[in-house]
């Protein structure tokens, strides 16, 4: 367990272990008093599902998709573009992140209907969240929620078969070798026809293998901008994947809303020390 602040926001952070880790890559609690400052969310390739134990949180989002409204809970699927949220003046979440196929894996529901979207983990799974979330309402300090997270997700795990979540999860790594053609990778790993492995994919991802090594290859960058590794910027777009400058640019905005240059004066470092710390773990 760890932790940081970032905005006036605390944030704990618990990587679970085994099984738990092998569907769950974290799970995370923040605490604060809300600011005026947004908080933007990048695209991300890893399904979400939070806990409101604090104020009504509101939200804003750029792609037409109705800007997320947290009053209890919330399951939250790949995202292909940004939005942003805005801290109440009570602001306690309490959550999760995913594998990048743990969320099938362990509720056995395609993938794909989440995708860009933010619903009410209610509506999806009834009364049983109304019980989780109360039992985080009861507990007494941060360690007694990450029981009750576990706790949930080992109910779920013992109906899962974990060699085969084992095979997807090897996927998962080798997916983010730049230098692999992932559709070819996916059908020779998974033993079918590259249609139906790819079928298979989306199913488990929310997405195709394609737009997940270009989300691979968006966070790449960053973590690299972050890390202040730009001597120009033509080389650091060919370094990164991308054809070439222009189409860094151009695919960096459309995920982030700003320019390279922007999100390094709007930004500091610290926005990454968050998946820094989880990488060192």
């Amino acid at each position: 367990m760890f932790s940081f602040i970032r905005n006036h926001i605390n944030y704990t952070l618990l990587i679970p272990g085994f099984p738990v880790n092998a569907v769950v890559d974290h799970f995370v609690i923040m605490k604060g008093n809300g600011t005026k400052i947004p908080e933007r969310l990048f695209p991300n390739n890893k399904f979400e599902i939070f806990f409101n134990l604090g104020d009504k949180v509101s939200g804003k989002s750029y792609i037409g998709e109705q800007a997320p409204v947290i009053e209890d809970s919330i399951v939250s699927g790949l995202r292909h573009t940004y939005f942003d949220f805005f801290p109440p003046a009570n602001y306690y979440m309490v959550g999760m992140r995913f594998t990048l196929f743990g969320f099938n894996h362990l509720f056995k529901i395609p993938a794909y209907h989440f995708t860009d979207k933010n619903l009410s983990a209610t509506s999806v799974w009834g009364n049983e969240i109304s019980v989780v979330q109360q039992r985080l309402l009861e507990a007494k300090d941060d360690v007694s929620v990450f029981t009750v997270l576990n706790d949930w997700i080992l109910a779920h795990l013992s109906n899962c078969s974990l060699p085969q979540i084992a095979q997807w999860n090897h996927l998962e790594k080798k997916i983010n070798d730049p230098g692999i053609s992932v559709s070819e990778l996916v059908s020779r790993h998974l033993g079918y026809s590259q249609k139906h492995a790819i079928h298979l994919f989306k199913n488990h991802a929310g997405t195709g293998p394609n737009a997940i090594k270009k989300m691979i290859r968006f966070d790449r960058a960053v973590q690299n901008i972050s890390q202040c590794l730009v001597r120009s910027w033509a080389g650091f777009a060919y370094d990164s994947g991308f054809a070439d400058q222009s189409h860094f640019i151009r695919e960096f905005k459309s995920f982030t809303g700003y320019t390279p240059l922007e999100y390094i004066n709007t930004k500091s470092i610290v926005y990454y020390f968050y998946e820094n710390l989880l990488s060192e773990q």
